[in-house]
């Protein structure tokens, strides 16, 4: 076998193949073989050391004049490439090509992935904060660029009402039209993206023999399933139970916005096995959670402190801290808590309500549509007082990895 070029944090390929009884269960429920040919590890070790060409190019232009080529890139996102003095080639061609939907791009996918998100209210929300975002700090890939670029001085609160604007802002109605705030939002986050990388890629700080490239092709494809394969393995666990074609449909909005993001082709996901796969992967593409898990998890569990109650605010807080780890616990278990930081619960209470609460009305609704528009209406309601929460924090826009 070849030798090949590869990051530490990436395992061997005779580690990967290892079959255990974990691999023979999921290739068992998934119906194929979860452990990677030796072309899915070849790929793999390419994707954590490959960027966003197209945005790099175009940041490598930016950068040959920061003041005023910025100012033409924000005038190209924000007002249209006629909006320009001149035409300038690099932004044409970057701006055609993101303007321009994929050939499998279907707009009614789009809208009933919506509807489906909707009536999820803060089942979505909870499922991606205390599962999501806080298992995903237990691969301190995930973790180095928010440590080497100052953000863990940000406060958590801030960190996440910046990643909760851009996806209360996406799943809006007509949010990917070419200048609503979740294409224009998804794009800017994609510009900061590429700069964090070329600033980190600069960096005596950033050990590339170890992490590869910074918030690099895997990373992302990561992430991006974290938004999708992730949420819909915990509402499940948690009592709603979708179709096959909601499933089908939510997975197609975030395929849509990976791409739009930046995402090859090739680690989007049409399917939920193919997204459970690349999950299987994640523990022999990181090292064991280091003391950037605990300074990540522990922040962001003590959040609902920094929360903007109208009432009772502080017995408001003490609840939501506990209802938050209530949760986080009922999905990853006392030990990998203690990975993060966080104080094990008693029991899973919360967790428990929901899944009686959420039984009760989500297999009501499918039999009685008024119910059915109730979850819509009022859950997308919910999505959004919770991002008022957070009043003036949710004005800005952070990395789709905060």
């Amino acid at each position: 076998m070849q030798s090949i070029v590869k990051p530490k944090r990436l395992a061997a390929f005779e580690d990967m193949i290892q079959s255990n009884v974990k691999s023979k269960i999921l290739s068992y429920m998934t119906r194929q073989n979860i452990q990677p040919s030796y072309g899915d590890y070849l790929a793999l070790n390419t994707a954590l050391q490959s960027g966003d060409e197209p945005m790099d190019q175009v940041l490598r232009w930016v950068l040959q004049n920061p003041k005023q080529h910025r100012k033409y890139f924000e005038t190209a996102l924000y007002e249209g490439l006629d909006k320009l003095p001149h035409e300038i080639p690099e932004l044409s061609n970057f701006f055609q090509l993101i303007e321009q939907k994929p050939v499998w791009y279907d707009q009614g996918k789009i809208d009933e992935a919506l509807k489906f998100t909707y009536r999820l209210g803060v089942n979505n929300g909870l499922i991606l904060r205390d599962v999501s975002l806080m298992t995903g700090y237990l691969y301190p890939g995930f973790n180095q660029p928010l440590v080497l670029t100052g953000a863990l001085k940000k406060q958590a609160g801030t960190r996440l009402a910046e990643t909760t604007k851009w996806w209360v802002d996406i799943t809006e109605q007509d949010g990917f039209e070419r200048f609503s705030k979740g294409f224009t939002s998804t794009i800017f986050v994609r510009f900061i993206h590429s700069l964090v990388r070329h600033q980190l890629q600069k960096s005596e700080k950033w050990d590339a023999e170890t992490w590869g490239l910074p918030i690099n092709q895997y990373d992302q494809a990561m992430t991006n399933i974290a938004f999708s394969g992730v949420v819909l393995l915990g509402i499940r666990a948690l009592g709603i139970f979708p179709s096959k074609q909601e499933v089908d449909n939510f997975l197609h909005f975030w395929k849509y916005a990976g791409w739009l993001m930046g995402i090859e082709e090739k680690w989007l996901v049409d399917k939920e096995a193919e997204g459970w796969k690349m999950i299987y992967w994640m523990q022999f593409a990181h090292p064991q959670a280091d003391a950037t898990s605990v300074s990540l998890g522990s922040s962001l569990s003590k959040e609902p402190f920094e929360r903007k109650y109208r009432y009772l605010r502080s017995f408001q807080q003490k609840l939501a801290y506990k209802q938050h780890l209530e949760i986080t616990q009922f999905f990853i278990g006392r030990k990998k808590m203690q990975k993060l930081g966080l104080t094990p619960q008693s029991a899973s209470w919360f967790a428990y309500y929901l899944i009686g609460r959420n039984l009760a009305l989500y297999t009501g609704a499918k039999h009685i549509p008024k119910l059915n528009h109730f979850l819509e209406q009022n859950g997308r309601h919910l999505q959004k007082i919770g991002l008022s929460l957070y009043r003036n924090q949710s004005q800005q826009l952070a990395s789709m990895h905060q």
